[in-house]
């Protein structure tokens, strides 16, 4: 009886969760983020070894999208384009269940921890709303999550959509 309930809540838990590939869909390339430019974006793993990224360089990782609400604008929705975290993580080496300090060119610094939502595909967003980001209007780089998809506790993921974002730098030890 036990092994028939601890059954029947398993999969009525996994019948509940969403696979993170249906949060988002997959965008075609596009020719606005594959002009050449500067570097927006200096990814540093634990080892120190820097890795640094163009909007083409980004997008080159594979572009998705997806509409959320965001706190930084009053919770409406917006749409949002860019390479998932994971994706730019992986191309530095970093692993989906370290601690990253997250660093914005206004000076505004956070720490978010992975392993908790290692599942959840966070944007790099590149775009908003089919408009560049600028640092005028949250860019170049701005790292959202799916609120609309996702129960994400606020009080903890709102201090993590880092506009302006330039820096993400893998904690040693994942601390």
């Amino acid at each position: 009886m036990r092994r028939l309930l601890l059954s029947l809540t398993l999969l009525t838990l996994s019948a509940c969760a969403r696979p993170a590939s249906s949060l988002y869909t997959p965008v075609e390339a596009d020719p606005q983020l594959a002009a050449p430019g500067p570097v927006i974006l200096t990814v540093v793993n634990a080892a120190g070894k820097e890795f640094t990224f163009t909007r083409a360089q980004l997008a080159a990782l594979g572009l998705v999208s997806f509409s959320t609400p965001d706190p930084s604008r009053k919770n409406e929705a917006h749409e949002y384009t860019g390479p998932l975290l994971s994706a730019v993580l992986r191309e530095a080496g970093i692993a989906q269940t370290a601690t990253l300090h997250l660093v914005a060119l206004d000076k505004y610094k956070t720490d978010l921890k992975l392993a908790p939502i290692r599942d959840v595909p966070v944007i790099l967003a590149l775009k908003s709303g089919g408009q560049l980001l600028e640092p005028r209007n949250f860019g170049p780089v701005y790292m959202t999550f799916p609120y609309g998809g996702v129960k994400l506790d606020p009080n903890i993921y709102n201090a993590a959509w880092v506009w302006q974002l330039y820096r993400i730098e893998e904690r040693p030890g994942g601390a």
